[in-house]
């Protein structure tokens, strides 16, 4: 599993772990940031929104 860290439609970046994605949007201006998780198979990378998660998060200092 990879977890993609985006906001306002743009992808900031994969990390390997889901905390690692979040801590990262610490470091980042105010705003609502998303994380999916994207599923590794073989040559792809896949996200299917039955299976995987995704949420919304704001990140307020």
């Amino acid at each position: 599993m990879m977890y993609e860290l985006s906001c306002d439609g743009y992808r900031l970046g994969f990390f390997p772990t889901e905390a690692e994605a979040v801590r990262r949007a610490d470091y980042l201006p105010n705003g609502c940031y998303t994380v999916r998780e994207w599923m590794d198979e073989g040559e792809f990378m896949t996200f299917d929104p039955s299976i995987n998660k995704r949420y919304d998060f704001d990140n307020k200092q």
